[in-house]
């Protein structure tokens, strides 16, 4: 699997659908589109989506986009 398809799937079973990543020196900011309502999130991850195991990764955007 590509390198971060992984990270694009995960979202897709959370419901969400990414718009765009950006990449900072230290992190990541993800744009995401909640497919149930339309409602756009930017989550920005502690560290690059590479550093983070796929479960550390859902875990967070779940908290970040449940508000």
């Amino acid at each position: 699997m590509p390198r971060y398809t992984m990270y694009r799937k995960a979202l897709e079973k959370l419901g969400l659908k990414q718009l765009d990543v950006y990449r900072y020196k230290d992190k990541d900011v993800i744009r995401t589109l909640r497919v149930q309502d339309g409602r756009i999130f930017m989550v920005e991850l502690p560290k690059h989506r590479e550093e983070m195991n796929i479960e550390e990764f859902i875990n967070y955007i779940r908290s970040k986009t449940s508000k």
